[in-house]
């Protein structure tokens, strides 16, 4: 999991402020193209970036 939310970093610093959207796109090419697994590993990436993204409240 730690990994997930290293690239979903990474993911963020390449892509900034369209990083949700980016994993969105690859998610749906992946699907379109049949490949079931990576398309859910780009969803999961995509909700990590989303909880990234979230103001910190303590």
């Amino acid at each position: 999991m730690q990994n997930l939310v290293d690239f979903a970093r990474q993911v963020i610093f390449v892509h900034g402020g369209k990083a949700v959207s980016e994993a969105a796109y690859h998610a749906e090419l992946c699907e379109r193209l049949g490949d079931v697994k990576t398309a859910r590993t780009w969803r999961l990436v995509q909700a990590a970036i989303a909880d990234l993204e979230k103001p910190c409240i303590h």
